[in-house]
């Protein structure tokens, strides 16, 4: 990897990896007005970064609502991942959804993209192994315990704290679906800029998340001043990495580069156990969650880099009688 895709894979891993830190400890109302923030601040974000590159032009209103859609399914996504968080805490929450959005993506490309089809046992065999140490490692961190080694994890917040993650999981594994659908079947979202794309999809997030404020009938209003910077901040985060993880794919292919991005969920424990301190250091809990982490993100690592196993290992999937 050149210095460049370097520079913009730590960009992507830091700002995903630490997106959630700002607003984790402001109040807000409900989980509803924290994602409209972070929804709020992309947008503005996003329309800035666009309208100085001049690409405003290039978004038609046939191809922006495909790009709408998706931002309306990450917005229930981000409010999944908020219940999570308060429920059970940053680097459980994050250590879930993180190796759940892999599995979801990887998914996805075989049944709807027809991916992978065609890869040797030998790369399956190896998916198949990534994919159970996968689902062992996020069961590590669910049942790693509280900071007092003694959360029950059946009590009702905890489940909830444990359906918000599976659910962003789920969700943030599909937002991307509806364009990168489109893109398969037609040259149009093919043709545009992938810095002009985000803003679209920025607009369908704050669409979402604004819809879900106001079913709540609750007005987004902060304690404190600085509650808005840290809770913009949030947003503003999470786009600068999304830029970056486009820039980092550009730079060095969407293979290596989507796999690299995956690797903002040991960032995120790190902030979860050493910053907030739930799980606190050197309990019980904590060596659990970070052992669940590690190896389900070495293990999704692995499964995101599925499709170019063969050929990093040298295999030729094809029958000597094929060729």
């Amino acid at each position: 990897m050149d210095t460049t895709g370097l520079i913009y894979a730590v960009i992507c891993i830091m700002a995903w990896g630490s997106w959630l830190v700002p607003s984790e400890k402001v109040k807000f109302p409900n989980e509803q007005v924290k994602t409209f923030f972070v929804a709020l601040a992309s947008t503005i974000v996003a329309f800035l970064i666009v309208l100085g590159r001049g690409e405003l032009g290039q978004l038609s209103f046939g191809i922006a609502w495909i790009l709408v859609l998706g931002g309306l399914i990450w917005a229930i996504s981000a409010y999944c991942a908020f219940v999570a968080c308060n429920q059970i805490g940053i680097a459980k929450a994050f250590g879930i959804w993180a190796p759940l959005n892999i599995i979801v993506s990887f998914i996805w490309s075989l049944t709807l993209f027809g991916q992978f089809r065609d890869c040797s046992l030998v790369t399956w065999v190896i998916g198949l192994v990534s994919l159970i140490l996968v689902i062992v490692g996020v069961f590590m961190i669910i049942f790693s315990g509280g900071s007092d080694d003694k959360e029950d994890l059946s009590g009702k917040p905890a489940v909830k704290g444990l359906l918000g993650a599976v659910g962003a999981g789920i969700l943030w594994g599909t937002f991307y679906i509806p364009a990168a659908y489109v893109s398969q079947t037609s040259t149009d979202l093919a043709e545009i800029s992938p810095w002009a794309t985000a803003l679209p999809l920025a607009v369908g997030m704050l669409i979402g998340t604004s819809i879900m404020v106001a079913l709540t009938r609750t007005t987004p209003k902060l304690e404190k001043p600085i509650d808005y910077v840290k809770a913009m901040s949030s947003g503003a985060l999470w786009t600068l990495g999304f830029f970056g993880m486009l820039l980092m794919v550009a730079a060095i292919g969407p293979g290596p580069g989507y796999t690299l991005a995956s690797l903002c969920v040991a960032v995120n424990a790190l902030w979860g156990v050493f910053y907030f301190k739930d799980p606190a250091p050197k309990t019980k809990a904590a060596k659990f969650t970070l052992i669940g982490v590690l190896i389900a993100t070495l293990a999704g690592t692995v499964l995101g880099n599925f499709g170019s196993l063969d050929e990093i290992l040298g295999i030729d999937p094809k029958p000597a009688a094929q060729k």
